[in-house]
C-alpha cells in the first residue's frame, strides 16, 4: 500500500505523455487515504514546490490523473498557497477515476424536439347514439355494480445486475462490471448517472460497491464481499485506540408499512325500466323495452322485430309453456324463449331469476354476448358464450315516470320566440338560442302551474334575479332537473317546499306574470344557468320531452350511473422488532410507504434493508501498524476478558501509509449477530475500565509490537525515478483499461 504516487498529464479523453513522481517528503508529511465502502474513495496530499520535483508540481492540474497503488485517481480539488518559507504549495484531493467515469455514464430521457415531439392522443371519438342499436353498442353499461381495481403507481421491479448492465453495456467511459451475489428485485428504474443511481439504490439491494484498477466497478452481496483473513485484532494488545459510536436518534422498531397503492372504481348502474312486466294485448314490445332499460340496452325497430320473431318461433308468446327435452337430460325447454333450466340459470341476472317470467327471460337473453345474432334466423337457437355480467340489477325507484302539460289547455300554440332552440322571433337572445319553453298567459291561460313531471323538490323557492324572478327545481329519480321560472313574482306564489314529493299534474304554484318558462337539464341548475344561451346540449327541449314521455332526453331510458373511487394500499403490515424493543424499548416511527411496490416479499426486503431497528453503530480502531488491509476483510477479534472471539468486517480505511508513526484508522460494520455481540462486548469492556480506573489514573498500558516498514523514513530518493519507454507504454495501457502484465 506504500507504492509511490505519480502525477500525469492524462485526461479521460487523452492518453498520458508525462508521468512524474511526487516528492516523498510531501507524502510523508501530508498524504491521506480515505476509502469507505459504497461511498468515498479518495486520496489527498499537499505538494510543496521543489526544483527537483517541479515537473510533477507543474503538471498537477484539475482533472489530471494520479497513479497510486495500481489505481487511477482524478484531481477534483486544488488549493494553492505559500508555506512558512514562502514556497508555493498545492493541496490536492483526488477521487478514484471510476467515480468520474460513472458520472459520465448516464441514462437520460430524450427531450422533445420538432423532429421528435411528444404526441398525445385522447383516444376519443364522437360516438353519439341515435338509439338505432344496430349491433349492440359495446359502450352500453350493464346495470349492477362493477368493481375495477387498478394499480396507481405501478413500477416494474428489476434485478440489480439487469439495471447495472443497462448503464454499463456499450458505455463510452470504459467502465466495466464485476458483480457477484444474489440480490432481490427492486423498483429502481435505471435513470440519471450511474454514480447517482448507486447512491440511491445500492442499499435497498443489500449490496456493496468498490472500485479497482482504473475503471472496474465491483458490486458484491455480503456473502461475496466479506472474506476471512489471518489478521487478528487483540483487544488491548495490538491496537492503540478504539471508538464505538452509536446514534439512536432515528431508531425505529415499531411502525406500520404500506405498499402497492391501488385505486378501486365502484360503478353502479341502476336500471329504471318502465315497469311493464306483462304483454299488452299479446304484444311484448313494452316488456322488451323494459328489459332493455334494466340492462342498459337500446332497442331499434329491427331489434324489436328480431325478438318478436324469436318469441313467435319458441313459444308463440306464452311465457309458461313447457317444451321438449331435445333428447337430452338437461330438462325441458321452458318459457317465452324456451331456455333450458341450466342455461337460463347461467345467463339470468338477479333479481330476475324466474324462468317462468317472460321479462326475466328477456333479461337473460340480453345477457348473452352478441345476442342479436344468436336469436336471428327462423330455426332453433342455442345460446353460447360467457354471460356479459352476473351483477345484480338495482332498480331505481321512480317517483313518477309520466309527463304532462302545465296548463289545462294542453300543448296549445307557441310563437317562434317561445320555442326551445333557435327559431324565428328569438333573434333578440344571444346566439338566438332559447334554453327552454315559454307558456304565455294568453296562449296558455290559467293561474295554477301544474308539474309536467314527477320527482322531489331539490330547490325550493329561490330568487334568481329580476329576469328569472322566483324559481324552483324538481328532480326525478334519474337526476333529470325540471326548472320553473319567470312565473312567480313572490316567494309565496310557490306552494311546494324542499324535499316534497311531487307527481305529474300536481299544482306547484300560481303564475302571476305574463308567462312561465320551463327548462330541463341534467346539469346542476345553477351551473346550467351559465349555458343559458349556448346550444351545447346542456338544456333539453321541454316540448319534445313532454310529447315523447321523456324519450327526447339523451338518458331517457332512466338508467343512472354513479362511480365511487376508493384509494388504498393493497399491502400493509405492522413492523415490530421484538429483539430491538427488548434492548432499547419501544420506539414508534412514521409509516413506511412505498406506493410502487406490489409484492409483499419485496416490500419486506426493502424495509429490512432500510429501517434502523438497531442504532447505527460504527466501531473504529487505530491499528499499531499498516499491514495488508483490504475492504471486506474479516478480522478476527479476540477479547479474552469478555470472553469474545468473533469476526468483524472492515468497511473503511484512512490514514497515511507513508508515515509509519501515523496509525491507520479502521472502521467496521455492524452487520450480523457476531458484530452485535462484539459491539456489546466492547461497550461492556469500556464500562468495566471506567469502574476499575481511578480519577487520577486514566491511562491504560497497551503492549504493542512495533513493525518498522521504513528503514529510514526521512530518506528520500536523490532524484526521481525514471521509466523506460516500455514501462510508460504499460502504464498508459493500464490507465486506459487494458490488461497489463507487470512481471
Amino acid at each position: 500500500m506504500t507504492e509511490r504516487v505519480m502525477v500525469s498529464n492524462g485526461l479521460n479523453n487523452r492518453q498520458l505523455t508525462q508521468l512524474e513522481y511526487v516528492d516523498y517528503n510531501d507524502l510523508y508529511n501530508s498524504f491521506k487515504i480515505n476509502w469507505q465502502v459504497s461511498s468515498t474513495f479518495k486520496i489527498s496530499f499537499t505538494m510543496t514546490y521543489d526544483s527537483q520535483y517541479k515537473d510533477a508540481f507543474n503538471i498537477a492540474q484539475m482533472k489530471r490523473n494520479i497513479w497510486y497503488d495500481h489505481n487511477l485517481y482524478v484531481i477534483q480539488q486544488m488549493t494553492k498557497g505559500l508555506d512558512e518559507n514562502g514556497q508555493p504549495t498545492m493541496q490536492i484531493t483526488a477521487n478514484h477515476a471510476l467515480i468520474d467515469q460513472m458520472k459520465n455514464v448516464r441514462i437520460d430521457p430524450k427531450e422533445p424536439t420538432e423532429d421528435n415531439p411528444d404526441v398525445s392522443d385522447s383516444g376519443s371519438s364522437d360516438s353519439s347514439s341515435d338509439n338505432s342499436g344496430d349491433s349492440g353498442d359495446d359502450n352500453n353499461q350493464q346495470p349492477g355494480t362493477t368493481v375495477t381495481v387498478k394499480q396507481t403507481d405501478t413500477q416494474q421491479t428489476y434485478g440489480l445486475e439487469e439495471q447495472l448492465h443497462k448503464f454499463i453495456d456499450g458505455n463510452n467511459a470504459g467502465v466495466t462490471l464485476n458483480i457477484k451475489g444474489n440480490f432481490p428485485q427492486m423498483p429502481a428504474e435505471a435513470t440519471g448517472s450511474l454514480y447517482e443511481w448507486l447512491g440511491s439504490n445500492i442499499a435497498s439491494y443489500g449490496a456493496f460497491w468498490f472500485p479497482s484498477g482504473s475503471s472496474t466497478l465491483n458490486v458484491y452481496d455480503l456473502a461475496n464481499f466479506q472474506h476471512r483473513t489471518d489478521s487478528v485484532f487483540r483487544y488491548l494488545n495490538n491496537m492503540t485506540t478504539a471508538n464505538l459510536q452509536s446514534d439512536g436518534n432515528d431508531l425505529v422498531n415499531d411502525c406500520w408499512v404500506y405498499g402497492g397503492k391501488v385505486e378501486k372504481d365502484i360503478t353502479s348502474v341502476s336500471g329504471g325500466g318502465n315497469g311493464i312486466t306483462e304483454p299488452i294485448n299479446g304484444d311484448w314490445t313494452q316488456v322488451m323495452q323494459n328489459a332493455a332499460s334494466l340492462v342498459g340496452e337500446k332497442l331499434s325497430d329491427a331489434d324489436i322485430a328480431n325478438i318478436k320473431n324469436r318469441i313467435r318461433i319458441e313459444s308463440g308468446g306464452n311465457e309458461t309453456i313447457l317444451g321438449g327435452t331435445d333428447g337430452l337430460n338437461d330438462g325441458r325447454a321452458t318459457g317465452l324463449l324456451q331456455f333450458k333450466p341450466g342455461t337460463f340459470n347461467y345467463y339470468c341476472r338477479p333479481p330476475y331469476t324466474d324462468i317462468m317470467k317472460g321479462l326475466d327471460q328477456l333479461v337473460a337473453m340480453m345477457n348473452i354476448p352478441d345476442w342479436r345474432s344468436q336469436i336471428g334466423g327462423n330455426s332453433g337457437w342455442s345460446p353460447n358464450g360467457a354471460p356479459i355480467t352476473k351483477a345484480t340489477i338495482t332498480i331505481q325507484p321512480q317517483v313518477d315516470n309520466s309527463w304532462g302539460w302545465p296548463f289545462p289547455c294542453g300543448e296549445g300554440n307557441f310563437m317562434g320566440g317561445q320555442l326551445f332552440g333557435v327559431n324565428p322571433g328569438g333573434g333578440f337572445r344571444p346566439n338566438g338560442f332559447h334554453d327552454g319553453l315559454d307558456f304565455g298567459s294568453i296562449d296558455h291561460p290559467g293561474n295554477e302551474v301544474h308539474a309536467i313531471h314527477g320527482g322531489k323538490v331539490t330547490t325550493a323557492a329561490t330568487w334568481g334575479g329580476n329576469e328569472i324572478k322566483w324559481y324552483l327545481v324538481i328532480t326525478d329519480s334519474s337526476g333529470l332537473n325540471v326548472e320553473y321560472q319567470e312565473a312567480f313574482s313572490s316567494q309565496n306564489n310557490i306552494t311546494v317546499g324542499y324535499g316534497q314529493a311531487v307527481h305529474t299534474g300536481d299544482v306547484i304554484g300560481y303564475r302571476t306574470t305574463d308567462h312561465l318558462h320551463i327548462g330541463i337539464t341534467r346539469m346542476d341548475v345553477k351551473q346550467a344557468f351559465g349555458h343559458a344561451f349556448s346550444n351545447d346540449g346542456t338544456w333539453l327541449d321541454p316540448q319534445a320531452m313532454i310529447k315523447s314521455g321523456g324519450n327526447a332526453s339523451p338518458s331517457g331510458d332512466s338508467t343512472t350511473t354513479s362511480t365511487t373511487s376508493e384509494t388504498y394500499y393493497s399491502l400493509y403490515y405492522h413492523y415490530v422488532d421484538k429483539d430491538s424493543q427488548n434492548k432499547y424499548g419501544v420506539h414508534d416511527g412514521p409509516p413506511i410507504v412505498q406506493d410502487s411496490i406490489y409484492d409483499m416479499n419485496t416490500l419486506k426486503t426493502y424495509v429490512a434493508n432500510t429501517v434502523k431497528h438497531d442504532p447505527p453503530t460504527s466501531l473504529s480502531t487505530t491499528a499499531d501498524s499498516w499491514q495488508d488491509l483490504h475492504l471486506g476483510d474479516q478480522i478476527r477479534v479476540i477479547a479474552p476478558e469478555m470472553p469474545l472471539d468473533t469476526w468483524a468486517m472492515l468497511m473503511g480505511i484512512s490514514g497515511n501509509p507513508f508515515n509509519p508513526n501515523e496509525a491507520p484508522e479502521l472502521t467496521y460494520n455492524n452487520t450480523g449477530e457476531a458484530m452485535k455481540s462484539f459491539i456489546s462486548a466492547i461497550s461492556q469492556a469500556f464500562r468495566e475500565l471506567n469502574h476499575t480506573t481511578t480519577q487520577d489514573s486514566r491511562g491504560v498500558a497497551i503492549g504493542t509490537k512495533e513493525e518498522n516498514h521504513f528503514a529510514n523514513p526521512n530518506t528520500k530518493p536523490s532524484k526521481p525515478k525514471s521509466y523506460t519507454a516500455e514501462q510508460m507504454a504499460k502504464i498508459a495501457a493500464y490507465t486506459n483499461g487494458e490488461d497489463v502484465s507487470w512481471s
